[in-house]
């Protein structure tokens, strides 16, 4: 699978959500949900790559209209006025995000990525004030070794002093 053509997130209250899309061929993939998620991912089939790259420019003016903004960048706050449009609204396609990381408008934000192998580690870190938040999804070849990977890092963290909450 190649990398995404674009990747955008959107930071609004406790709603941290991204968006990112690709096209391949004929073939259209958006990848939506929120930070820390692998989300959903939908390919959309056209009749040609030309149409499939139309609606990809389409779909992305939508996004930054909406005030998303390149993952990493930071929040749609710091974006200069002239860039998006005030009226900008939440995004619909995940309308039931309300995320453990609260993540007001004033955060900024940085979106990494490590692949070792089988495993890929996505991470969002956010910079509040005088808090730092990390949202972060590991994906493994296997459920068997996501479980084992999942427990190994419950051993390291109680080993530190984490208690479960």
């Amino acid at each position: 699978m190649s990398e995404w053509d674009v990747n955008l997130e959107f930071v609004e209250g406790t709603s941290t959500k991204f968006w990112r899309a690709r096209v391949e061929g004929k073939t259209l993939f958006i990848n939506y949900g929120r930070v820390g998620t692998p989300g959903q991912t939908q390919p959309k089939d056209f009749p040609s790559h030309e149409l499939a790259r139309r609606e990809f420019d389409k779909l992305l003016a939508e996004r930054r209209k909406k005030g998303y903004v390149d993952a990493g960048r930071g929040s749609a706050a710091d974006v200069d006025e002239d860039e998006v449009n005030d009226d900008r609204e939440p995004d619909d396609e995940d309308d039931d995000d309300v995320s453990a990381i609260v993540a007001p408008a004033t955060v900024q934000s940085v979106h990494m990525r490590l692949e070792t192998g089988s495993r890929r580690v996505e991470a969002t870190l956010y910079l509040d004030g005088n808090t730092v938040r990390m949202a972060s999804a590991e994906t493994y070849e296997s459920p068997e070794a996501a479980r084992n990977a999942h427990e190994k890092l419950k051993r390291l963290l109680a080993a530190e002093g984490y208690k479960e909450a």
